[in-house]
């Protein structure tokens, strides 16, 4: 990094060649044409990005700044701190993504998240793809009896599944099944590690709203809450897919477990609950 910033230096006074370089820290550096700026950030300026990663060295730049790239390569190479290019039939295009994990930037990932991610991937293998119900009750009882204490079903969110036309069993019992896995990892774990909408969404995709507007619940007070066991529980929480007509459109109440070690609570599989602004 003292000889990347020393030829900066030099770039600027022998070659009239402006640079702007924000030293982020001693392992990492970005570098920005001023022709290019345009704002005060440089986070939001073409530029290039150089960075270690252990024993890996990351160059990251905008199309824009091919040129800019080009004299970093060959200085590199002229300082012998990488070796000599190897021709590719195609160069690799790194497009941006919105980036979950950290070894997607290159950093190391320790073992507790290696054994994490490990058990979401077990827990999710789910006999989905060999499965095809022929209504969304049946998805519902086939999910009850294999997620075990984890998914509680009430005799309301039954009634509803007989009547949903939603076209997607199979969907309804692997969001079933993977309800009852969150609640035993959180379980087991004490705790998710991250929130419900972001762990069911890695799972499997789902789409998770943990809350429903304060206004919607006070109009209807009988839709959004239920009493279990001599206890009273909202069902605010709810997984959706689709919208519009009923064949396309399902909403799964619940109630969030409260604390770890608390099974999911199944209130309501079919049509979407009243809203404060819509009544059907």
């Amino acid at each position: 990094m003292n000889r990347i910033r020393n030829w900066i230096r030099i770039q600027r006074s022998k070659y009239n060649y402006n640079l702007i370089a924000d030293f982020i820290s001693c392992d990492e550096v970005r570098i920005v044409n001023p022709i290019n700026r345009t704002s005060i950030s440089m986070e939001n300026v073409d530029g290039c990005t150089i960075s270690l990663r252990q024993s890996t060295l990351m160059i990251s730049c905008a199309e824009s700044c091919n040129i800019l790239q080009k004299k970093i390569i060959s200085f590199l190479a002229q300082e012998k701190i990488i070796g000599k290019k190897i021709s590719v039939t195609e160069p690799e295009k790194f497009i941006r993504k919105n980036i979950k994990y950290a070894h997607e930037l290159g950093r190391p990932v320790s073992e507790e998240a290696k054994n994490k991610r490990k058990g979401k991937s077990l827990g999710s293998e789910t006999e989905t793809k060999h499965k095809t119900f022929k209504s969304v009750l049946d998805a519902t009882i086939a999910a009850e009896e294999e997620a075990g204490t984890w998914l509680i079903i009430l005799q309301r969110a039954k009634e509803t599944a007989k009547d949903s036309c939603f076209e997607d069993p199979d969907y309804v019992y692997e969001a079933l099944k993977h309800l009852a896995y969150t609640a035993k990892y959180n379980g087991d774990h004490q705790g998710l590690g991250t929130t419900w909408n972001k762990f069911l969404g890695e799972l499997g995709s789902h789409d998770y709203v943990p809350n429903t507007s304060i206004n919607t619940i006070n109009k209807y007070p009988n839709d959004y809450y239920i009493t279990y066991q001599g206890e009273r529980y909202s069902i605010e929480a709810h997984i959706r897919k689709g919208r519009g007509l009923a064949k396309d459109c399902l909403r799964i109440y619940i109630v969030q477990p409260r604390k770890p070690g608390d099974p999911v609570i199944v209130a309501q599989i079919g049509a979407h609950l009243p809203t404060a602004d819509r009544s059907h």
